[in-house]
């Protein structure tokens, strides 16, 4: 029976089927099924018969497993290639027509040998079993751990059957399962659990009956290699242009490794290629099929391969349109494709992607420094965008900045469609290998174009557009290699304190390392994953807070569909991902080249009729980094205004560039509600490029294609949902405003918005004689009240080099006591630490003494007293006064004595004081936990960093839970030598005291000092 026909048949009874069957249902039946599987027998009890019923319900429909016995025996059906489509422009009747980009032909031109299981060198099997089913020979047909790891999966904790299929079930899965069945359809659940079931099945009865040699020969006969290469005679042929007894062992392991990912093979992806062949030596070393040294030495042997597809100028779009093959082989048998007369149309808007080709080329030629017109005159006519590419500065004209390469990506946000694809520059041109498809398939280093996932993440996190972050010289610590982690901006400077937004917008380096070390790697990383990111799948631990700069790989593809769930308010768009590609924590749907498959009769196989949606962020969240990035006003600090990420029209674009180090890659993606636009520039041996930014290489393809594209449509924006909430807050800390602040509207998330004050902006009161913080001793006449920015601790350096002018330090002075010493107090001295619970002693008597009163208020200057004793009319002399409880008090405070005689003439003493509750915080920098040191110094210095809110009194350093330090420091910074007694491991601490008593003890820090041979 033909395989269409097939296929139409089992549409019928899956739609009879799904009225008479539930999920619910299945997996009681499927534990059932797997009790069966692991006994391999039916026991006669009411099990038994449980276990007979469900064999009896997924075996009423099982194919024929003898139908295996046809294969290598070739239909004579009528030959027909497969023709893909895509969207023509516009007629001026408003309709547009289908335009043939690509007619898929035979590369073997039907000449398909089939090779007896003898003529198969004993290498190749070798390198499947180990890398695809390495219990082959021992099995029966499936699996049992892996059958293990899918019943706790699937029923134990509900998720989805999984686990690697054996080499028996992917021959029945390819070659007796109907081809639509493989695909992701309105009954996923079921539909795939189902075949799971039936899979097992029909590989238990096929081991029963063949022999494990035949069973190899048909699967690899008729295994997919990519490439339209079906088994592995083809394979070698295509990309070796030798047969398979030829093959050599390095050569056999390359080709094993890609039945598992069809897309890394030797000619589309020669460097990942590589890679899965090493994976495949190893694991045949593992298993004793070859030696570790036969291993090591076939992996340093050159392996030439075979061009790809011979050169037809009759091809539009190739990178797209072998996209779209490489869906269709993941889709459809091979005989269908090759020879089906399938009829594919795609998502491809052949308009767009003229424009991107054209424009691309366009830029790359003004970059490399040629004079005279950037194309062709015969495609200077037809290439509209280029009007809309931003002109050259005058200093760029000319010079070659050495870049060769560019990809590029258009998608609709609502659709998840894929409107245009550029791969590389030119797919013809072997010297930027550009068959290689960059959009699709190049891991790249994105740059800062990867910061709005750490940031989403932080607003998710609580965090909100308002909150500060410092963009100053900051060490991150060594996590590495014991090299200070200190990143620098763009322009190598930095920008002070500022606002989330502003550090977003204009894409500073620095406060978006703070901000991931505030969120932490996993969970950037499981935002990154399930916007759409497929790459930096080597566990959190593989990566560094560089990561937020770029410091992974990534694809121009994913990029462009994870910006689109930004733009699509928090909902991904498209089409559902098969089940074999799904992982946990990953995306579930891909993005959209495939709209409608027929065959040569015009029915339809497969069609993409409802996009499928699946809700990622919460609207308000996307809304507000939308917002974030299109902001003109933002970036200007960075980009300038007007820039080449503004749009014209002042058409709202959200928009984020992204450079490497050494400016090997360029990024700019960026959207407004209709489309979504990606662009990558660079080199395709990965060097570096002339110092080409990306706002000077990338972005110019990415505003004229925008520009282009939505040229004469309507302004459109992002719908604000419901849950934000717009107020006016400080300009730079975020915070509620004061009277001395200046203010800016901002966007929060309800439930995130500022509950405390700012406290940057502040108030000082200054003698503008002596220029010194005023005191109760300064005459009034000469105090002026003036405001100064009081920033972190951590901004010090960056305040003093830029010469923002600060608050002095010193206080005008304090009058003594009056001569008579009939007032005032002796336990205190001018600005002493105090703490806790403080006796206050002193002398409050005089002629005609009436009552002393005991206040005092915060600062230097009198407001606001609080009253310690009042009115009291005993007379003291050097006496205590007034018990002061300070515990729940911090800072600056005076205390105001004041002796009251029977006149009514009063006099007054105060005493400024220090209240300082909060203890230190201390640690020890060096050595670094259980740090083996090699030396062959006497002594190992050991660093401690310690603050205070106040003022440090000591810092002592001990070792080994020794009672008395072998140091004490008194000044920063803390550091002391530790005279070696000899080898071994020892323990460090420090105990640091502030000035006014409080104690912390660092956590002690472990290290080996070892001798230095």
């Amino acid at each position: 029976m033909p395989k269409s026909t097939r296929i139409i048949n089992w549409r019928y009874r899956q739609a009879q089927k799904r009225k008479r069957s539930g999920t619910a249902v299945l997996k009681t039946l499927t534990i059932l099924l797997f009790a069966f599987l692991f006994t391999g027998c039916l026991v006669m009890t009411m099990g038994g018969v449980g276990v007979t019923a469900v064999y009896a319900y997924f075996t009423q429909d099982l194919p024929d497993f003898t139908e295996l016995e046809q294969l290598g025996q070739h239909e004579t059906a009528t030959f027909e290639t497969t023709k893909i489509y895509a969207w023509g422009p516009e007629s001026t009747s408003g309709n547009r027509d289908l335009v043939l980009i690509y007619e898929i032909i035979d590369p073997l031109g039907g000449d398909r040998q089939w090779l007896p299981y003898t003529q198969i060198p004993q290498h190749v099997v070798d390198a499947t079993v180990a890398i695809e089913d390495r219990t082959f020979w021992t099995n029966r047909g499936f699996d049992l751990v892996g059958i293990g790891r899918a019943f706790n999966e699937y029923v134990i904790k509900g998720g989805d059957i999984q686990g690697g299929s054996s080499i028996t079930q992917q021959v029945v899965k390819n070659n007796l399962i109907e081809p639509e069945r493989r695909l992701v359809g309105e009954e996923v659940g079921f539909a795939d659990y189902e075949r799971k079931v039936q899979e097992l099945l029909l590989a238990q009865r096929a081991t029963t009956t063949y022999s494990k040699e035949q069973i190899m020969e048909w699967y690899l006969n008729t295994n997919f290699y990519g490439n339209l290469a079906y088994g592995i005679e083809a394979a070698a042929r295509v990309y070796f242009n030798k047969t398979a007894a030829e093959l050599t062992l390095a050569e056999a392991a390359m080709l094993a490794a890609i039945p598992q990912s069809p897309a890394i093979n030797p000619i589309n992806n020669p460097e990942a290629a590589k890679i899965r062949q090493e994976l495949v030596l190893d694991a045949m070393a593992r298993e004793g099929m070859i030696t570790v040294e036969t291993a090591v030495a076939t992996k340093t042997i050159p392996v030439p391969v075979a061009r790809g597809i011979e050169e037809r100028f009759d091809i539009i779009a190739p990178h797209f349109a072998l996209y779209v093959q490489q869906q269709l082989e993941q889709m459809f048998p091979p005989e269908l494709i090759l020879g089906g007369g399938l009829r594919v149309y795609t998502s491809l808007d052949l308009q767009m992607q003229r424009q991107a080709e054209c424009v691309t080329r366009a830029q790359l030629t003004r970059l490399s420094g040629a004079v005279g017109p950037v194309l062709p005159l015969d495609e200077l006519a037809d290439c509209h965008a280029l009007a809309h590419l931003p002109p050259q500065l005058a200093a760029d004209q000319g010079k070659d900045f050495r870049v060769n390469n560019a990809a590029v990506v258009m998608l609709d946000p609502q659709t998840g469609e894929i409107k245009a694809l550029v791969g590389s520059a030119n797919y013809w041109d072997a010297g930027i290998d550009g068959s290689f498809n960059v959009a699709v398939d190049g891991r790249r280093q994105p740059g800062s174009a990867f910061k709005p996932f750490t940031y989403l993440t932080a607003l998710a996190q609580g965090y909100n557009a308002a909150t500060m972050v410092l963009d100053v010289e900051t060490d991150f610590g060594a996590p590495y290699n014991g090299v200070p982690y200190v990143p620098q901006n763009y322009d190598r400077q930095f920008h002070g304190p500022m606002r989330l937004r502003q550090a977003l917008a204009n894409s500073y380096n620095v406060p978006a390392v703070q901000v991931l070390s505030w969120v932490g790697i996993p969970k950037v990383l499981r935002t990154a994953h399930s916007m759409g990111i497929d790459t930096l799948d080597a566990g959190h631990t593989a990566y560094g807070l560089s990561l937020t700069l770029g410091g992974g790989e990534v694809t121009l593809l994913d990029m462009v569909y994870a910006y689109a769930v930004m733009d699509n308010m928090g909902a991904m768009v498209g089409q559902p991902r098969p089940p074999e590609r799904q992982r946990p924590g990953y995306r579930t749907l891909d993005p959209v080249a495939i709209l409608r498959v027929e065959d040569r009769n015009g029915n339809v196989l497969y069609e993409y009729t409802q996009p499928q949606r699946r809700e990622i962020l919460p609207p308000q969240l996307a809304y507000l980094m939308n917002d974030i990035l299109s902001d003109r006003s933002a970036r200007c600090a960075a980009f300038g205004c007007p820039n080449v990420l503004e749009l014209p029209g002042n058409r709202p674009a959200a928009a984020k560039t992204g450079t490497t180090n050494n400016y090997r890659d360029d990024w700019t993606i960026g959207y407004t509600p209709e489309l979504v636009t990606g662009v990558w520039m660079g080199n395709s041996d990965n060097s570096p490029t002339n110092d080409l930014p990306s706002y000077k290489g990338a972005a110019p393809i990415w505003h004229a294609l925008m520009s282009w594209a939505l040229d004469g449509t309507a302004i459109s924006v992002w719908p604000r949902p419901p849950g934000l909430i717009e107020m006016a807050v400080c300009n730079i800390s975020g915070l509620l405003p004061t009277p001395y602040c200046p203010t800016v509207s901002e966007l929060f998330m309800d439930g995130t918005q500022p509950t405390t004050f700012d406290t940057i902006y502040q108030e000082f009161a200054i003698n503008r004689e002596t220029g010194r913080l005023a005191t109760i001793s300064t005459p009034p006449e000469l105090i002026e009240r003036k405001v100064f920015r009081i920033y972190p601790a951590a901004a010090a350096d960056w305040v003093r080099e830029n010469e923002i002018e600060q608050p002095p330090t010193e206080y005008d002075t304090i009058l003594a006591p009056t001569p008579n010493n009939e007032i005032g107090i002796v336990s205190l001295r001018p600005f002493a630490f105090i703490r806790d619970q403080v006796v206050i002693t002193g002398t409050a008597r005089s002629d005609d003494f009436a009552f002393y009163r005991l206040a005092y208020f915060q600062g230097l200057t009198p407001q606001n007293l609080q009253t310690l004793a009042d009115n009291v009319t005993e007379p003291k002399e050097n006496e205590p006064l007034a018990v002061w409880d300070v515990s729940a008090l911090e800072g600056l405070y005076t205390l105001l004595l004041t002796v009251v005689r029977g006149d009514g003439s009063f006099a007054e003493f105060s005493v400024p004081v220090t209240i300082d509750n909060e203890p230190p915080q201390a640690a020890i920098l060096f050595p670094l936990p259980n740090q083996q040191i090699f030396t062959d110094e006497t002594w190992v210095l050991v660093q401690a960093q310690v603050t205070d809110n106040a003022s440090i009194k000591q810092v002592e350093f001990f070792v080994d839970n020794a009672a008395v330090p072998y140091a004490i420091s008194t000044v920063p910074p803390f550091t002391e030598k530790w005279t070696i007694p000899g080898p071994g491991c020892h323990s460090f601490k420090v105990v640091a005291t502030d000035a006014a008593g409080n104690q912390t003890t660092s956590e002690p820090v472990s290290a080996c000092l070892i001798n230095r041979e």
